[in-house]
């Protein structure tokens, strides 16, 4: 079915409550595992029967302005935490059952480790919080999707200004990166206020739950199974002493192909005539999405005609608009749904190969009966993300013609600067959440400092609101989804094990991702990892030998 066709009618509370309070008491009545199996499907079907309440997130956010979803998404945040505690009773009575070695054996020991944190993380006493909580996320949702930069005497979305702010020009860089800047400050003392309660409302909900603070509780939230926050530090280190020098050796090589002594606030490009653009627009370049997938292997071949034929993908910008990209799920079609913003430069390309590998691997676990058996943690669904954007390396030329190489280059790069952009904002994230007492002026200072530390040669001069250390307030991962960005910094290290496994052994490299993506759900994330036969990417023996990789490739050789 077509997006488009997909009929919206409320599912209300009262409706989810009577189904799932009969599915618990059938749970607590079952005197064998095929009866509690039976509760269990039950338990699918009501999943399957609140895809409305996801049709609702997709239709709000691509327009916040439409006062009809705005006001059902009102509704959904006011009842999610009610349902929360609603699956959170029936995830105690599989934990709790007489049949849970038989039931682990049929759902997987990693669905119930994932229930466990489930239990840790979640109490009843949490709700008013968690309403609190949507509140403020949708706060910020408004403020940034309703945001507009001063450009040549119009009000423009400044996710609409991607080309000028990439653009051949310095000067036109320049002053774009200033009116974009502009915007943010105007709104910054709405955005640090919002900020502030959610640091407050979520450390509220960590000692709630007899945690120090949300630091704490993000590890059960996450689902970091098999490793914690001392191994993510430790990693966090480690990206410090071996990816922050290859991310400056590498810069230093951008500024000689820009013909620059320093690189500023506005030089976000790494070509003299600016980053390659894609040869043509929105339907030039779902077009040649399809013939990539197509082009790829039998398996995205079919995935990518699912998605475009169903017109499962919004990838126009408009006013009102959330920004961002994403992948959700649409559970009673067994539908992924790619959420873009093409903005004419390479980012059309980038998205429907950074989503459209989650979406693949959504696609891959559709027919999945146990659905217990298609949950993913985050680190290991960037991994399906980021992985397929190194596959897609060899395709670029579809959408960039004679430049193809020129973006390859650009995006190993821009790979390499994303570890430690993720890892920056996770210890900055760390240190908020650990000191609560912080001031605003405190947050922009420790930002400031952070990005010294990890981007050295930074120059923000001449830019107030980054200079100041405002820069996390455009993040929305430290609004919608704290502690997520170190997930991209682990995925991303197993992206460029596949990159560097696919130059020597494509096949191999394939049918291991396309094993990872299958076995997801099954496992930890580090387990999958190791199970793929990729190196350990928590390890400092494999940022070493990835950072070597990349210093010996031909473009880097001096």
């Amino acid at each position: 079915m077509k997006f488009g066709d997909m009929p919206y009618e409320r599912i209300t509370y009262e409706e989810i409550e009577q189904r799932c309070r009969g599915l618990i008491e059938k749970m607590k009545a079952a005197e064998s595992h095929g009866e509690a199996m039976e509760a269990v499907r039950g338990l699918y079907a009501l999943q399957s029967d609140m895809t409305p309440i996801e049709l609702c997130y997709e239709r709000h956010n691509m327009n916040v302005n439409d006062e009809f979803y705005s006001a059902e998404q009102d509704y959904y945040d006011e009842i999610g935490p009610k349902i929360t505690e609603l699956f959170s009773e029936f995830d105690r009575l599989l934990l709790d059952s007489p049949f849970r070695t038989e039931l682990e054996n049929t759902l997987g020991a990693q669905a119930f480790r994932i229930m466990e944190n489930g239990q840790r993380s979640f109490d009843s006493r949490l709700v008013p919080l968690l309403h609190e909580e949507n509140s403020l996320m949708e706060q910020y949702n408004k403020v940034m999707s309703n945001l507009t930069a001063d450009w040549n005497g119009k009000k423009v979305k400044p996710s609409t200004m991607a080309a000028e702010l990439t653009s051949g020009d310095r000067e036109t860089r320049r002053l774009a990166a200033l009116a974009v800047s502009a915007a943010w400050e105007e709104k910054r003392g709405e955005i640090e206020e919002i900020y502030r309660g959610l640091v407050d409302n979520r450390n509220r909900q960590a000692k709630a739950l007899g945690m120090k603070s949300y630091s704490e509780l993000s590890c059960c939230l996450k689902n970091r199974i098999g490793y914690g926050l001392n191994e993510i530090s430790d990693f966090r280190e480690r990206v410090k002493k071996q990816i922050v020098p290859l991310n400056e050796f590498l810069t230093e090589h951008r500024k000689k192909r820009l013909g620059l002594d320093k690189l500023r606030f506005y030089d976000g490009v790494y070509f003299k005539d600016g980053n390659p653009l894609p040869l043509g627009g929105t339907e030039y370049c779902l077009g040649k999405t399809r013939e990539m997938y197509h082009a790829m292997s039998e398996e995205t071949a079919e995935f990518i005609d699912f998605i475009l034929d169903n017109e499962l993908c919004d990838a126009e910008i408009r006013d009102g608009k959330r920004d961002g990209g994403y992948m959700s799920y649409l559970e009673k079609y067994r539908a992924p749904f790619i959420f873009a913003n093409f903005d004419g430069t390479s980012e059309n390309a980038y998205i429907m190969c950074h989503e459209g590998g989650h979406a693949f691997q959504a696609y891959l676990k559709r027919n999945e009966e146990i659905r217990h058996k298609a949950q993913f943690t985050s680190e290991s669904a960037e991994t399906h993300a980021m992985a397929m954007e190194s596959f897609a390396a060899p395709y670029m030329e579809l959408f960039f013609g004679e430049r193809a190489e020129d973006y390859r280059r650009m995006h190993l790069e821009s790979a390499v600067r994303l570890i430690v952009s993720e890892c920056q904002q996770d210890e900055f994230q760390q240190l908020v959440y650990d000191n609560p007492d912080m001031t605003s002026d405190e947050h922009n200072a420790l930002w400031a400092k952070l990005s010294k530390e990890y981007f050295p040669s930074m120059d923000l001069s001449g830019n107030d609101n980054l200079e100041r250390g405002c820069g996390w307030q455009r993040i929305q991962h430290n609004f919608f989804w704290a502690f997520y960005t170190v997930d991209y910094a682990l995925a991303q290290i197993c992206a460029l094990e596949y990159y560097r496994w696919m130059e020597s052994d494509k096949d191999a490299a394939w049918n291991s991702y396309l094993d990872f993506c299958r076995r997801t759900g099954g496992d930890s994330f580090p387990n999958l990892a190791k199970a793929a036969g990729l190196d350990d990417p928590f390890a400092e023996k494999t940022l070493r030998e990835l950072a070597e990789w990349v210093r010996k490739r031909p473009a880097y050789r001096d």
